[in-house]
């Protein structure tokens, strides 16, 4: 357990303020100390110069008066104003005015104490110290350090307040990104942080988070679009299939209360074109449930005039009275999924068949880096205000069954591709590329 979790900040803003006094904290005592051990190393070294000065004066003195007794020696020095302090070599003390009268000298007399001293011997043998007070020196750090001690809380005091008051100004952009993070969960997703140009960093942020915004807005609305897209599909397909699944309820029905040899026989076909219809509705459904699963096709080097006989053969059988042409020019060859790519051919023909009179054309053009493969037919044609709406899911002109879902899974076939499917000058146009790009 961390006995202080407590004590630890519950902001960003205490943290910042915090870390900022702690670095101001250790500057200041730093300084603090390096002043004071500063003036006392300058007074100290002062010290000394003033007792090299008296030691110099008392010598002087001495050798002009020639050899005396210690007591005259110790008056003599105290009527020049220095301080002194004299053991004669059997033991006897003098000393001069308001100096200490030390008994044991120079044992008692130490570095750190309230005089500093310095002492040389006398011509018989007695041991002379000349003192100075230390008071001075000791008060005036004793000032410094009270000054340095008040001031040094003022200004830890004064700090804590101005980096408060900082923090929360540097700390504003963050409460701005939280705001503005509240209101979009509220459902105010168009919300954007103002731009800064004042501050590189803020400015970065705010683009980043902006643009953060902007892709989960596309998401969402993505993601909404999907869903109402697959809830439509499900609608559509529902209401496909109702049709056909009542036709065959309503046939069976009939087929169980008919005697008639001759109208069982026409409800059993009626009942089998039905069964038809819902398996190729079927088919298209999961034909579409697969292309927005985006399965990957599988890319070979096909040629596409070999796909697109293959098709018009086969649409010859089911149309006997219509007339099929294909042509092929150039290199047809390009790398596609055979089997989607017939499906999509055989979508197109089939509405060609539909809507024609009696002729259908397939036209296949290998160009640069592309293969066309163009599907006409001599009917009406596509209105140009049906042309964007017949490529929608269940959209369909055909009044013969068709499901409108043959064009929108041809394109879906050739966006896998990385192609087109378009409809220009009266023709289907399906474009894809020669060379697949992974």
């Amino acid at each position: 357990m961390n006995l202080l979790a407590p004590l630890r900040p519950t902001s960003l803003r205490r943290r910042v303020t915090l870390s900022g006094v702690a670095i101001v904290t250790t500057l200041v005592l730093a300084f603090d100390v390096v002043v004071y051990l500063s003036l006392r190393d300058l007074m100290l070294s002062n010290l000394e110069d003033v007792l090299d000065a008296r030691e110099q004066l008392a010598r002087e003195l001495l050798a002009e008066v020639g050899p005396l007794p210690p007591e005259e020696v110790s008056r003599r020095l105290d009527e020049v104003g220095l301080r002194s302090v004299i053991r004669t070599v059997p033991g006897a003390v003098f000393s001069s005015e308001g100096a200490p009268a030390f008994d044991r000298l120079p044992a008692e007399v130490e570095d750190d104490g309230p005089y500093a001293w310095r002492e040389f011997r006398l011509q018989d043998g007695s041991q002379l110290f000349i003192l100075t007070s230390r008071g001075g020196t000791d008060a005036t750090l004793n000032r410094l350090l009270f000054l340095e001690i008040v001031g040094t809380v003022t200004l830890v005091a004064l700090a804590y307040a101005l980096l408060d008051r900082a923090s929360a100004v540097v700390l504003r952009p963050v409460r701005d990104v939280a705001g503005t993070a509240r209101r979009i969960a509220d459902g105010r997703i168009q919300e954007r942080l103002p731009l800064r140009d004042d501050d590189l960093e803020l400015a970065d942020m705010v683009s980043a988070f902006n643009g953060m915004l902007d892709e989960l807005e596309d998401a969402l609305a993505h993601s909404q679009a999907a869903e109402a897209t697959s809830r439509r599909f499900l609608a559509d397909a529902a209401h496909q299939l109702r049709n056909p699944v009542a036709g065959i309820r309503a046939t069976v029905a009939s087929l169980l209360r008919s005697d008639d040899p001759g109208e069982r026989d026409r409800l059993t076909d009626a009942l089998a074109r039905e069964v038809a219809r819902v398996s190729r509705l079927l088919s298209s459904l999961l034909r579409v449930a697969r292309l927005d699963s985006l399965e990957a096709p599988t890319f070979r080097p096909t040629p596409l005039d070999d796909i697109a006989a293959a098709v018009v053969e086969h649409h010859r059988t089911l149309a006997p009275l219509h007339r099929f042409d294909v042509r092929a020019e150039g290199d047809c060859t390009a790398e596609v999924d055979a089997t989607a790519v017939h499906e999509a051919l055989s979508n197109l023909v089939d509405n060609a068949a539909r809507h024609a009179e009696g002729h259908v054309r397939v036209e296949v053009a290998g160009q640069d880096g592309h293969v066309e493969v163009a599907v006409a037919d001599d009917g009406p044609g596509v209105p140009a205000a049906d042309v964007g709406p017949i490529f929608d899911r269940f959209v369909t002109r055909d009044t013969a069954g068709g499901s409108g879902l043959g064009l929108p899974i041809a394109r879906g076939i050739a966006e896998a591709h990385d192609g087109d499917l378009s409809y220009r000058d009266g023709r289907f146009v399906l474009r894809l590329p020669r060379v697949h790009r992974a």
